[in-house]
């Protein structure tokens, strides 16, 4: 599970992408524009915007946390996850669109996490929602939804997975995993 302070950098991403739709936004576009942010910035700084965890779906990669609170949300289940109430509390959903309730604190998301948030924003914001959801489905993609054929507890695409997908250098790959394994070693 997540820590707090996890939770509320993601919820705090999440209301950002959020602000910038008036009338709500379907699951797959936010997801996407989450999604591609995340590739982009993992694959040039290597560290992800958001401590999300991305797994293989039919419409491209999900993130989880994300999905879990915004399916809660939905069917009004706010009692069956304490440690998300807040993040619960400040999204609604209506007729599959995702609505803010709330601001953003900023004071969650650098200045440059928002700068490639908006990059993709805008690039996303009058694209089909299936038509981003295609764009997902690369070669890293697919090699992951081959992977759980095999073994379903491997649909996780791992940041190192984002990364080659966002076409990141072999040394920023070797960067990444370096990072993994010392964070796997003090876990």
């Amino acid at each position: 599970m997540k820590t707090q302070e996890q939770i509320k950098k993601i919820e705090n991403v999440i209301l950002y992408i959020l602000q910038k739709f008036d009338d709500g936004v379907d699951y797959i576009k936010l997801f996407k524009i989450l999604y591609f942010a995340q590739r982009d910035y993992l694959s040039r700084f290597g560290k992800p915007i958001v401590p999300e965890t991305f797994k293989a779906r039919m419409h491209g990669p999900i993130p989880t946390l994300t999905n879990k609170v915004i399916k809660n949300v939905e069917e009004g289940s706010y009692n069956n996850f304490p440690d998300l109430k807040e993040f619960m509390d400040s999204i609604k959903v209506i007729d599959q669109k995702v609505f803010a309730q709330k601001k953003p604190d900023l004071d969650f998301i650098a200045k440059k996490e928002r700068e490639y948030l908006d990059k993709w924003f805008d690039y996303c914001k009058d694209k089909e929602s299936y038509a981003l959801s295609d764009e997902s489905h690369d070669s890293v993609y697919k090699s992951v939804v081959e992977r759980a054929k095999l073994d379903p507890q491997q649909d996780v695409m791992t940041f190192i997975d984002i990364a080659r997908s966002g076409q990141a250098s072999e040394k920023m790959i070797a960067y990444i995993r370096e990072k993994e394994l010392l964070a796997a070693e003090f876990a």
